[in-house]
């Protein structure tokens, strides 16, 4: 059984699991009357406001296959959590397929979800 949280709620759930300094931002947020009820609001505040994205995005960027695909899976999954989450998902594809190993990428046929591509490379 697949279950969803409605939209409406993730700003709710997402604050409850801020911690230290993120989560005094959050309360001063609130104290200020700002509004951030929209989650992608909050995730652009979020990742403004405490995102060390230049390392992390050279990095995804310059990621590369060297050892075995779980490995390779893994190590982007990693990475994709600290990225902007308004990315369009067309965007990990792309750059996944990018970095395989050259006889790895020849197999791949035009994933449209991140799941398709990272079945494909198996």
């Amino acid at each position: 059984m697949h279950n969803e949280l409605p939209v409406q709620q993730w700003v709710e759930v997402a604050s409850m699991y801020l911690e230290g300094k993120s989560e005094i931002w959050f309360e001063g947020i609130l104290l200020g009357n700002n509004d951030l009820t929209n989650w992608k609001e909050l995730a652009k505040a979020l990742c403004m406001r405490f995102g060390s994205h230049s390392d992390v995005v050279e990095e995804f960027n310059k990621l590369e296959q060297e050892k075995g695909t779980d490995e390779y899976i893994e190590r982007l999954k990693s990475l994709m959590k600290t990225l902007n989450p308004m990315l369009p998902e067309s965007y990990y594809v792309s750059s996944f397929i990018s970095g395989l190993k050259e006889k790895i990428k020849l197999k791949i046929l035009k994933p449209t979800t991140l799941i398709q591509a990272f079945d494909q490379a198996k």
